[in-house]
């Protein structure tokens, strides 16, 4: 009886090697190991140059606000000529960004007090407009500006930057829904209700009647209960 040889038929192994991830990094690491480094001691160097810079940056934030917090204190003391010596000290020290701005709407308000409007003009103008989330340093620089054109008689100018302040940071209408908890809506600075009235006053005083009207009833509707709205509805009886 015949034997036939039966072989298991078996898969032949491919003659090409498989691809290793191990291989590879090794291979990429050999190549570029001394950019790899270069990259990743730049990186380290960055973020510490921006730690140490973050570091700095938060002791002289604290150091600006501890010094315009001793300017309020003397400010509310009405201690002007120490209020005006320390500030004009700050600045001198070319302070930038928020700082600088705190430091020029406090000196704008030391000069006011002090009559001496064209200076404060110019402090007040030195204060830059930013995003409305620092809204009440632009707004108070413009409120202390319409208060010193109108100290001035110049009541065509006052007009302007009430306008302006009024158009850009006031955000209540007088709507019922404005009321509701969730809908509630603040206007992104405090003085809106007193650029109104002084809104009402310098339009009087240039003969313009009807834009007078129009900011004492905006300033009725609106802000009823306030003093300025109390004042605007006398102000109605002689327009």
């Amino acid at each position: 009886m015949e034997n036939t040889d039966k072989t298991s038929a078996t898969p032949a192994k491919s003659t090409s090697s498989a691809f290793s991830w191990g291989s590879f990094s090794e291979d990429v690491w050999m190549r570029y190991s001394r950019q790899i480094l270069t990259v990743v001691v730049a990186i380290v160097v960055a973020a510490g140059v921006w730690f140490a810079w973050s570091a700095v940056r938060d002791r002289n934030a604290e150091k600006d606000n501890k010094l315009l917090g001793s300017v309020y204190v003397l400010l509310r003391e009405e201690n002007l000529p120490a209020a005006e010596q320390s500030l004009l000290s700050f600045l001198s020290q070319n302070p930038s960004g928020i700082a600088a701005d705190k430091g020029n709407l406090y000196l704008g308000k030391t000069l006011y007090m002090q009559q001496r409007y064209d200076e404060a003009l110019a402090a007040y103008g030195k204060v830059e407009k930013r995003g409305k989330d620092v809204a009440l340093l632009y707004a108070g620089a413009l409120h202390g500006q319409a208060a010193a054109y109108m100290q001035k008689a110049d009541y065509a100018k006052a007009v302007e930057v009430l306008n302006e302040l009024v158009k850009n940071y006031a955000a209540r209408t007088g709507n019922p829904e404005e009321n509701l908890v969730e809908s509630e809506a603040v206007d992104f600075s405090p003085n809106i209700p007193n650029a109104l009235w002084k809104l009402a006053l310098c339009n009087r005083e240039l003969g313009q009647t009807a834009e007078a009207k129009a900011a004492a009833e905006r300033l009725i509707k609106v802000y009823p209960g306030t003093r300025e709205a109390g004042d605007a509805e006398k102000l109605m009886t002689t327009l």
